[in-house]
């Protein structure tokens, strides 16, 4: 609340304040009238005075001439993406995975969506036994290239949904 409108409260409020004191010592009191009136002009200056003193500090409402934008932070360039070559799967032999030709469907995998999965197939990963075999060093490689939500890797494990699904398949062949 902008320090005008809430001094303007403050002021209302000591002036019902002062309204009720001259009702009650006037008209209910033994006070007279211009009595009763004294006395609740009193309660007004007062208390709206304190009101405003302990309610309306700060500064002065601004009517935005002065203010300025924050200055832009200075923004780091976008990394390049670098191209990255193949992960070749441990767990199959090469020819067993050159006879493959249906790639995994790795959304079965929870926090791969379509966007992801596309990335993964661009960084040559199309095998759930691909993601079994990852180490600390390919989960991270992949995060950076995946970008925000590459922590996902870790936090579904992906490592551990994909073993799990690849014995599934190795099972069903």
């Amino acid at each position: 609340m902008p320090v005008s409108d809430s001094a303007r409260t403050c002021w209302i409020a000591a002036a019902i304040a002062g309204l009720l004191v001259w009702i009650s010592t006037s008209a209910i009191g033994s006070m007279r009238w211009y009595e009763g009136l004294v006395l609740g002009g009193l309660t007004v200056w007062i208390l709206g005075s304190l009101l405003v003193w302990i309610a309306c500090k700060g500064p002065a409402a601004m009517d935005g001439g002065a203010w300025q934008p924050p200055a832009a932070p200075a923004v780091a360039p976008a990394p390049t993406p670098v191209a990255m070559a193949p992960v070749a799967d441990a767990a199959q032999p090469l020819a067993a995975q050159e006879m493959a030709a249906e790639p995994d469907d790795l959304k079965q995998i929870k926090g791969i969506g379509p966007k992801l999965e596309e990335v993964l197939h661009a960084g040559g990963v199309t095998r759930f036994a691909q993601i079994a075999a990852w180490d600390d060093a390919e989960i991270d490689r992949f995060a950076e290239l995946i970008g925000r939500m590459g922590s996902r890797i870790r936090s579904d494990d992906w490592v551990g949904q994909a073993r799990d699904l690849a014995a599934k398949k190795g099972g069903a062949a």
